[in-house]
């Protein structure tokens, strides 16, 4: 490149305003150096060194300086002889000094380094001098104006024209740029493998959504058009019964095949109860719809389902209820009718009942409101129990009793969905006192020596009738308040805190205690820790389940623990199910672990009798078999403990 090709590159790149002061600076020395010479009668010309920097038989310092300074990197200079140092007006810009306005040394130097990058910084000097070898390393600077910069360094020994190290000379980079992409690439690539898709959307048998994941998406349907719902009610033709867990799940499978087999890929198939299943048909005309649903009805009906060694036929009815953008009424709502059409159809012995629009409010609340009074006067209820585990002592040592409600053949089946209902219509305070009376009645006439935890819904946290009925209870039956544990789930407090402290401080003043259920499902934080005089926290499921293999869930539980720690509160474990997970849960510190691993659930007075004994004892072998109606009758006397819940197991 010739000089008129450089002066038009010059030219399409005009000088910043710092390049310009350092022309006008080097011009002036220029010229002073050749007025001096001409005075002292020399040639500035002919006198002129043109040695090249770079060439091999150079002074390697001035090699070294030369190839940063065209790299446009900060240089400085340690000499051993003298021990001086020197750095160029680069290093000085980065540092955030105008050049020629600091004068360099080396305690100048080291008081710019961060503090917590100094050690390092000296060590490495020395290391560099010791042993003769070059060397990177990456620092933190502080400016003059105490902004952070990070710096990357490398250090190299610098020797005389015959080769003599005479000190160390590094060339010094600002990456603050590129350690800042750095480390937001490696964040994203972190918040990428931690964030989790939402879990617990399907069902682990059959594939289909659940009740919860079911209603977004008939909330989303209403929202913004119409259709229709169809729920149905399906079971073993004639007086068959199915109890054994594995018999329930091959007939869920079967039928979820049939449904999604039958119906078209834009429908939304659900489980949403035992032996209840949900079409969800957008965009669907009631004509279509009904014979869509006849359709599905009829198929089912003439499927042959071998369980076990049984061949089974079915038995199906069905609500249908259609709906359109002016309907107003929520995807709870035309749930609860298509149910109550179904169970219409089974009094009337129809296969389907049809509504055109949804069920008037005030009918609907009528419906559903005399159907769970009915069913706390008539006790169609039971309760069953899951061990806890001590992991501490490797024994269970309480039980947590799960309600269930009783079908029309006195069979149990969990509770969700009829809860959803009484909560939905403001009924669970007669649910909730009836399992408060039957469980303080049983802990009454049994050895007053277990403990035992009954979870209270969210909708009757705060109710003072409820807290009157205990402490009533507690006095009356003579029951040692002691060995009670009342949970409240995260979610009752985010509906009114002031209420659930109230309630709380009400359970402690009757010498009970109070645990925090499902935490982490609600969205909730540490507040609830903070300000509520909470015993026992019961971490959610979904932070459990694959603990073993997730190192997000293992950094929430970890940072959980150890506030719970601090302040003096004991930890539970849902949703054990592997051994990998209760190895994980023993190192972390976790107090007790509940699932399936641990035991399943069963009639109450059958589990709490292996209350006490060690883990590792194996259950009887019809353990696993659920039996309708039974209560606590038959616990030990050296039973240490239950709970009572008023939702699924875990």
């Amino acid at each position: 490149m010739d000089l008129d090709s450089l002066l038009r590159l010059a030219a399409h790149c005009p000088p910043s305003q710092l390049e310009s002061a350092q022309a006008r600076r080097t011009a002036r020395r220029v010229s002073q150096e050749y007025t001096r010479a001409r005075a002292e009668g020399r040639d500035p010309v002919e006198d002129l060194d043109w040695e090249d920097p770079l060439a091999t038989n150079a002074d390697e310092l001035r090699r070294v300086l030369r190839a940063a300074q065209i790299a446009k990197l900060g240089t400085f200079t340690w000499l051993a002889s003298t021990g001086q140092l020197t750095w160029s007006p680069e290093l000085s810009l980065i540092l955030g000094r105008p050049p020629g306005t600091h004068h360099p040394a080396r305690r100048s130097l080291y008081d710019q380094i961060h503090p917590d990058d100094l050690t390092e910084f000296q060590q490495a000097l020395d290391q560099v001098w010791s042993v003769q070898e070059p060397a990177w390393h990456a620092f933190r600077v502080v400016r003059a104006d105490q902004v952070v910069r990070y710096v990357t360094v490398h250090l190299q020994i610098v020797a005389d024209r015959i080769g003599t190290p005479i000190g160390v000379a590094g060339e010094v980079e600002d990456t603050t740029a590129e350690h800042v992409a750095r480390r937001e690439r490696r964040r994203r690539q972190r918040r990428d493998d931690a964030v989790s898709v939402m879990g617990n959307d399907r069902d682990a048998g059959t594939g289909l959504l659940n009740r919860r994941r079911f209603l977004d998406e008939v909330d989303h349907a209403v929202a913004v058009g119409s259709g229709a719902l169809l729920v149905l009610a399906v079971e073993p033709a004639g007086s068959t019964t199915i109890t054994e867990p594995a018999e329930q799940d091959r007939l869920a499978s079967v039928v979820a095949t049939v449904i999604t087999d039958t119906m078209r890929r834009t429908d939304v198939c659900a489980l949403t109860a035992t032996s209840e299943f949900a079409v969800l048909m957008p965009r669907t005309s009631m004509r279509v719809a009904q014979a869509n649903a006849a359709s599905l009805i009829g198929r089912l009906r003439e499927q042959d389902v071998v369980v076990g060694r049984r061949r089974l036929r079915l038995t199906v009815h069905g609500g249908l209820v259609c709906y359109d953008e002016l309907s107003r009424t929520t995807g709870f709502d035309l749930l609860l009718d298509a149910e109550n059409g179904w169970r219409k159809a089974v009094l009337s012995g129809d296969p389907l009942r049809v509504r055109g629009e949804p069920v008037p409010e005030a009918e609907r609340r009528i419906t559903s409101r005399d159907r769970v009074r009915t069913a706390v006067t008539e006790d169609r209820f039971t309760l069953y129990a899951q061990p806890i585990l001590d992991l501490h002592l490797n024994q269970v040592t309480r039980h947590e009793v799960l309600l269930r409600v009783l079908d029309g053949t006195r069979c149990p089946a969990p509770p969700s969905a009829f809860l959803d209902v009484a909560e939905h219509i403001d009924e669970m305070l007669p649910v909730d006192e009836w399992v408060v009376k039957r469980a303080l009645r049983t802990i009454a006439d049994g050895p007053q020596t277990a403990h035992y935890q009954i979870n209270l819904s969210g909708r009757t946290v705060g109710d003072l009738a409820l807290l009157g009925c205990i402490d009533d209870l507690v006095t009356r039956l003579g029951v040692r308040p002691e060995q009670l544990t009342f949970e409240i789930t995260e979610t009752a407090l985010i509906g009114n805190l002031t209420a659930a402290r109230r309630f709380a401080d009400g359970i402690k003043e009757i010498g009970c205690q109070v645990a925090l259920d499902d935490f982490g499902a609600g969205y909730g934080s540490f507040t609830y820790l903070k300000y509520f005089p909470i015993d026992l926290v019961k971490i959610d499921g979904g932070f459990i389940q694959s603990i073993d293999t997730s190192s997000t869930d293992r950094a929430l539980v970890r940072s959980l623990l150890a506030a719970c720690r601090e302040l003096g509160i004991l930890t539970a474990a849902e949703y054990v199910e592997r051994d990998a997970v209760l190895d994980v849960l023993r190192d972390l510190g976790v107090d007790y672990a509940q699932g399936h691993l641990i035991g399943v659930p069963q009639p109450v007075g059958r589990a709490v009798s292996g209350v006490g004994q060690p883990w590792n004892v194996a259950p009887s072998p019809d353990s696993h078999r659920l039996v309708a109606g039974q209560d606590f009758a038959g616990a030990t006397p050296t039973s240490p403990g239950a709970s009572v819940r008023l939702a699924t197991p875990g």
